[in-house]
């Protein structure tokens, strides 16, 4: 593996188009592989070989965050390229009906799980943070609005007021400056300071300690595909609470593998975190285990995805 950097930040579209061209010429890839859907645009410009793209929610979900010659030119491109990856049956469909690509040419691979590394077996970190006899709530998404945690802190507050052991744990990396200091604030605010615990960027192979670490995960966004935290975090045996959502509800079936919720309902937020700690809750952690390891195995996903690759490498 050789890893370049575009360098694209800031940078006017002929430049992109300049830049990119010189990379195609020096790589020569076989195939190009886009992993933001809008970035195929100028991609689909330069190059004329084999093109997959994989849009991952909120390229596609979000259309309010595009102008109309922008989404006109990420409908025209991705009619044109040869393969349109997502990771929920839900977006498979919105791409089909808001951007008119053929359903032959879009289909669902799930970037994957590595089971034998996320699983419920293996060390965590209460001892580390100090958290032996408490009731772990771990909110893994990263700290910016679309995420929700001002509403997971909220909820928290009103759940610590019934189950005193409870603690929130929270993890940041990289996200927005303005928006941790908010929820630092409500943290503060909440009196919470010394039952919640955010820790800061997290290397992948130490990830599955940290979801061992809590018994309950909350991704509470307010639009959303397939979250590779969530998956990971139930593999190791997490109680999920997620948004009521079409892509979140084909892995989330309310009170059998965790629980869905309005992500603006607090309340509500609160309850589900509750009965996913109540003491029948493992067997909904087996449930949230059993469905990744049955449709999510990185294993089979990525088999899928070199069968398409090699099938468009030999047109």
């Amino acid at each position: 593996m050789r890893q370049y950097r575009v360098g694209l930040k800031g940078r006017g579209p002929r430049w992109v188009e300049l830049k990119l061209r010189y990379l195609f010429a020096r790589i020569k890839p076989d195939l190009v592989h886009v992993h933001w859907a809008h970035f195929a645009v100028p991609v689909r410009r330069v190059w004329r070989g084999p093109l997959v793209v994989s849009a991952w929610g909120s390229d596609v979900y979000r259309r309010d965050q595009f102008t109309d010659r922008e989404w006109a030119d990420l409908a025209h491109t991705l009619q044109a390229v040869d393969l349109v990856t997502c990771d929920s049956d839900d977006l498979a469909t919105a791409i089909h009906r808001e951007l008119a690509v053929s359903r032959n040419r879009v289909v669902v691979i799930q970037w994957g799980v590595d089971t034998g590394l996320f699983s419920p077996e293996g060390d965590d970190l209460r001892t580390e943070l100090d958290l032996h006899r408490r009731a772990v709530v771990f909110s893994a998404r990263n700290f910016t609005p679309l995420y929700n945690q001002e509403n997971i802190v909220e909820a928290f507050a009103q759940l610590y007021r019934e189950r005193p052991d409870a603690f929130l744990l929270m993890k940041n990396y990289g996200g927005d400056a303005d928006y941790v200091a908010k929820i630092r604030g409500a943290i503060r605010d909440r009196g919470l300071e010394t039952h919640s615990h955010i820790v800061e960027t997290v290397a992948y192979e130490a990830m599955p300690a940290l979801y061992r670490t809590a018994d309950v995960t909350v991704s509470i966004p307010f639009s959303d595909a397939t979250p590779m935290a969530l998956l990971e975090a139930m593999a190791c045996g997490c109680v999920p609470v997620v948004s009521n959502l079409p892509s979140l509800r084909e892995w989330v079936v309310d009170g059998e593998n965790g629980f869905l919720v309005d992500p603006r309902d607090t309340a509500s937020i609160r309850q589900a975190m509750h009965h996913a700690l109540a003491p029948g809750r493992q067997g909904l952690a087996n449930a949230a285990i059993a469905v990744v390891r049955t449709k999510a195995d990185q294993r089979t996903h990525m088999g899928l995805a070199d069968d398409y690759y090699r099938r468009l490498m030999r047109n």
